[in-house]
């Protein structure tokens, strides 16, 4: 009996420390550890501009004709845009095949958004 309870205050406890690890992460503007870990399962690749790690948002099915060349990451990769969106685009594209991209955003500190 003894032992359950040890294992599942363990659990708690760890559970606890990701949750407020992704807090501090979330409210300093950075990418946290389950957006990374949820990037890393979908197969989708780790893009940087100008040195910020942009954070993951999923998977898009678009036409490639509905997207413009916007920028290049910091590893080579082109990054695309929505046409019509401004300069600083909310969303960032990554191709992944044909008519499927990979959607990024700049993460933000909470009280900016």
């Amino acid at each position: 009996m003894m032992r359950k309870k040890r294992i599942l205050i363990g659990i708690f406890t760890l559970v606890g420390l990701l949750l407020l690890s992704e807090l501090f992460l979330w409210s300093s503007g950075r990418v946290g550890l389950l957006n990374t870990a949820n990037r890393i399962f979908s197969g989708a690749p780790n893009v940087e501009v100008q040195g910020n790690k942009l954070s993951y948002q999923g998977t898009v099915h678009s036409s490639p004709s509905d997207l413009d060349e916007y920028a290049s990451s910091d590893e080579g990769e082109v990054l695309y845009k929505a046409k019509g969106t401004p300069l600083n685009p909310p969303w960032i594209y990554v191709k992944k095949d044909s008519n499927t991209f990979f959607r990024y955003k700049t993460p933000q500190v909470p009280w900016r958004m």
